[in-house]
């Protein structure tokens, strides 16, 4: 049985946890701050995980993945810090949605056995993961990480270069730019915007991939539209105001109750296992077709 360390008990390393164990991996998991361990310890979903009070009690490992918040400085010092503890053949995985692995190993003796696995939220739900090599990986732990997330039935795909937020997380964020943009210059409010974008975009995308939906259209087609369209896009490299005033107000989503939508009424709990469900029907019915269209 593979063993793999988990350290972050956040939203993402829980679910990546919950995942594991699901997939018949054996899992120990370290979290820093007491009350969370303790949270997580008395949750029954997580009684067969090996909860750590350090991180070097975790041992014959097949992977240390990192899932603590986004900060490039913590993740230098994380890997800085515990890369003694392990053999050289121990993959180190990194979680980040953004920076590059280079970075990340900057200071790292053995740069070569970190990767970055990009697993996606809800990361018990959600198939994808982007696995990013630096430059310095070596292609043992590529292939070994590759091989690890197929046999527990993720999807992963390999990046063939680094680049700043991989790929979802860069088409993602050109997605949302041009969403507030849109609500801060008054041409619909966020409910709207949600609506439009759920009702062509998302179903559209759940079985047609943008490029692949231009085929569709018609290249040329697409050509009229963009050298009309191109122009007019929302082009900052700086946070929108619309997105920094709410950061200021502390309206910081459903976190804080607040954000674009009001989020005090909302049972949350209730919410987000609804939205799972959704994803779960969407994922049978994409495998579905993928399955019919392979025939």
């Amino acid at each position: 049985m593979q063993h793999v360390c988990i350290i972050g008990g956040g939203f993402m390393g829980a679910s990546l946890a919950k995942y594991f164990l699901d997939a018949n991996i054996k899992v120990s998991l370290y979290e820093g701050f007491t009350a969370r361990r303790e949270e997580l310890m008395s949750d029954k979903a997580f009684h067969e995980i090996h909860f750590l009070k350090t991180i070097e009690q975790c041992e014959k490992v097949d992977f240390i993945i990192e899932a603590i918040p986004e900060n490039l400085q913590l993740k230098q010092q994380l890997f800085e810090s515990i890369e003694d503890y392990f053999p050289t053949s121990t993959t180190f995985c990194t979680n980040t949605s953004s920076y590059l692995i280079s970075s990340i190993v900057e200071n790292v003796k053995h740069k070569e056995r970190v990767i970055g696995t990009h697993f996606f939220s809800p990361a018990h739900i959600t198939p994808l993961v982007e696995v990013t090599p630096s430059t310095f990986t070596n292609e043992h732990h590529i292939q070994k990480t590759m091989a690890f997330l197929q046999s527990i039935n993720k999807k992963p795909v390999l990046l063939k270069k680094e680049i700043q937020g991989f790929v979802a997380n860069r088409l993602q964020s050109a997605l949302s730019r041009e969403a507030m943009s849109l609500v801060q210059h008054g041409i619909v409010s966020a409910e709207e915007l949600d609506f439009i974008a759920k009702w062509s975009l998302g179903i559209r995308l759940a079985n047609t991939g943008p490029l692949e939906q231009r085929d569709i259209n018609g290249l040329d087609t697409h050509m009229a539209i963009v050298k009309y369209v191109y122009p007019t896009l929302e082009n900052s490299t700086e946070p929108l105001p619309i997105h920094e005033n709410l950061i200021a107000s502390k309206e910081l989503g459903m976190k804080t109750n607040k954000g674009f939508y009001d989020w005090s009424k909302t049972d949350k709990k209730q919410y987000l296992s609804s939205k799972d469900d959704f994803l779960l029907n969407i994922i049978r019915a994409v495998t579905v077709q993928d399955n019919e269209v392979d025939k």
